[in-house]
């Protein structure tokens, strides 16, 4: 009888990021099943997937290349490395969260140490921008809508992309999409709310560390103003516990935790 272990063991054998491994069961690419909340795989399944051949070394290096291009502020060259990865096989979230993702985030922490400067990090920024508005017209998915998300970055905060990225990954799964970007106040959100048809849920974006009493002030804002469910996330986010700390919301602690949230709330309404 084959054995099985946790997706979180399975991730340590791996040698990967629990999310990581949890992509490649959204994916296809390692069969898991749900017991007792939590997700096991059988250990023939996982030994299947690391015998399979490692990923090309242009993969592995294209954060590092990517990173490079938006220092550089080379739009050309960073939607050309993208490009490469999906014409590899590369699906959305893998460019995303594996290529787009880190790099921006060794940008911010060189920003953050001093390495490079406020106007390095703004031209990397700016690309960035401009190659997800290149890349996004082909983030959707055919067929009939699957019900609207509204995403905003909330007030004082001014880090668009998250939910820029967001909104991508979601449209590809069939949602329909409204991201408001950043530093918006809760009445902009509440009244967007309000005049969006076949609203399933609210995704609430926070990255400034000092920003907590924004949160609590739209959560509690959102919480009296409407009953759509709120996902609240962004690097801001300690944990879950924290998230929970500011308001009434469900919390994810990365984009594919949110999908994931965003996934179950459809389920539920289409359950009821």
């Amino acid at each position: 009888m084959t054995s099985t272990i946790t997706l979180t063991e399975a991730a340590e054998q791996l040698g990967v990021h629990y999310m990581t491994a949890y992509r490649y069961v959204r994916t296809g690419r390692l069969y898991a099943e749900k017991v007792g909340g939590q997700w096991v795989v059988s250990t023939d399944d996982l030994k299947a997937l690391k015998e399979k051949p490692a990923k090309p070394q242009r993969a592995i290096d294209a954060p590092v290349q990517l990173e490079r291009r938006l220092l550089a502020g080379d739009e050309a060259g960073s939607v050309q490395i993208l490009e490469d990865a999906m014409a590899a096989g590369a699906d959305a979230e893998e460019v995303y969260l594996d290529i787009l993702r880190p790099s921006l985030a060794t940008v911010g922490k060189r920003w953050a140490d001093g390495e490079i400067s406020i106007a390095d990090e703004h031209i990397a920024t700016t690309v960035a921008h401009r190659v997800l508005a290149r890349l996004g017209s082909r983030m959707t998915a055919r067929g009939r809508s699957r019900g609207t998300i509204l995403l905003a970055v909330v007030q004082f905060d001014q880090h668009s992309i998250p939910t820029a990225m967001l909104r991508d990954l979601l449209q590809v799964r069939g949602f329909d999409v409204v991201d408001l970007g950043a530093n918006t106040p809760s009445g902009s959100i509440i009244e967007r709310a309000a005049a969006t048809p076949d609203l399933l849920a609210i995704g609430l974006a926070a990255t400034h560390k000092d920003n907590d009493a924004a949160i609590t002030e739209t959560l509690n804002a959102l919480h009296a103003a409407t009953d759509v469910p709120v996902v609240l996330g962004g690097s801001a986010i300690r944990d879950a516990e924290h998230g929970r700390s500011l308001g009434q919301c469900t919390v994810s602690t990365s984009p594919l935790e949110a999908i994931e949230r965003f996934e179950e709330i459809h389920a539920a309404a289409h359950a009821a």
